[in-house]
């Protein structure tokens, strides 16, 4: 079932007001979560953005008290103080940290060492911000709609094979891989077998999901230098099931799907805007002009610039 979006602006702009509504467009899709991917714009060093969750409200103050002191033994710099949301009523704290001079997978392992605490992503454009409810729900408790950005993801869960949590929920990080999230609407048969190769070779996942499995095989061909659109194109054939992705880079957003293309995409590419959908109503939820859309073929791969310049496909 599930909803997924994505969103491309041709400069800065209102990227999580629009991704918001995007989403609260389909909520029938999805009631259990929703998520967010979100890409600032370029930094002018080396700092890397990370999103994380402190499971217990009640211990926040140490757990980031030892986070805070776990990233300074990396000889890691804060920039700026540690950002928790205050909801009364939640039993859990979401943590935005700035953090410059620290190796990413050495900045991974020293946070995630505090019990209780884990990443959804790093990046030095990426945040991801995703939580158990609807669209508005989510947006309104961390502040989605002021969120100002080139490009993004968005997905609304239905747990048809696994449970209702936090980490379960899209989009998802490729894990230790900067800037790269994955939103997914269907099932792999044989994502067991591709994690367990994975692992293998030393890459590691925060849950059993398959959606997740997708991204670090593509953020994996990417960082051995792999373009991704061929990435894309190579997981239409070593990905058994039904599935439409997106996925999304500092650079852009890339889908691909299989063969019969069960799961629908619609797309639309208006004043240099460019935008997908799994439904034509969420699309024509932000656009009040006439537009114009197309759905990809099956079995396609297609690459969407985040400074838009021309559609390739394959």
């Amino acid at each position: 079932m599930c909803g997924q979006c994505g969103l491309i602006l041709p400069e800065p702009g209102p990227v999580g007001e629009l991704l918001t509504e995007m989403e609260a467009a389909m909520i029938h899709r999805g009631p259990d979560s929703t998520g967010f991917a979100l890409y600032g714009e370029e930094p002018r060093d080396d700092r890397i953005v990370v999103r994380a969750r402190i499971a217990e409200a009640s211990r926040a103050e140490e757990s980031l008290r030892q986070v805070v002191d776990g990233v300074r033994r990396l000889g890691a710099e804060l920039r700026g103080e540690p950002q928790v949301d205050d909801d009364p009523a939640a039993t859990d704290r979401f943590v935005r940290l700035v953090v410059a001079g620290a190796p990413p997978e050495a900045l991974l392992e020293a946070i995630e060492a505090v019990e209780g605490v884990v990443v959804h992503s790093m990046g030095r454009r990426l945040e991801i911000v995703k939580d158990v409810g609807d669209a508005r729900a989510v947006a309104a408790r961390h502040g989605v709609r002021g969120f100002v950005g080139t490009h993004g993801l968005a997905h609304s869960r239905l747990a048809t094979e696994s449970i209702v949590n936090v980490e379960w929920s899209h989009p998802f990080w490729a894990r230790p891989f900067l800037d790269v999230a994955i939103a997914h609407n269907g099932q792999l048969t044989n994502h067991h077998r591709l994690r367990r190769l994975m692992v293998q070779r030393g890459l590691r996942f925060l849950t059993d999901n398959d959606s997740e499995v997708i991204a670090v095989y593509i953020a994996e061909q990417l960082s051995r230098g792999v373009e991704l659109e061929e990435a894309l194109r190579r997981s239409i054939d070593a990905l058994d099931g039904v599935f439409t992705y997106l996925l999304s880079t500092a650079d852009g957003i890339g889908m691909a799907s299989d063969r019969l293309a069960i799961k629908p995409l619609v797309v639309t590419e208006t004043a240099g805007r460019i935008a997908m959908a799994t439904e034509e109503q969420a699309l024509r939820h932000i656009f009040p002009e006439e537009i114009a859309t197309y759905v990809p073929r099956e079995g396609t791969a297609v690459v969407w610039p985040a400074r838009p310049t021309e559609r390739r496909a394959a």
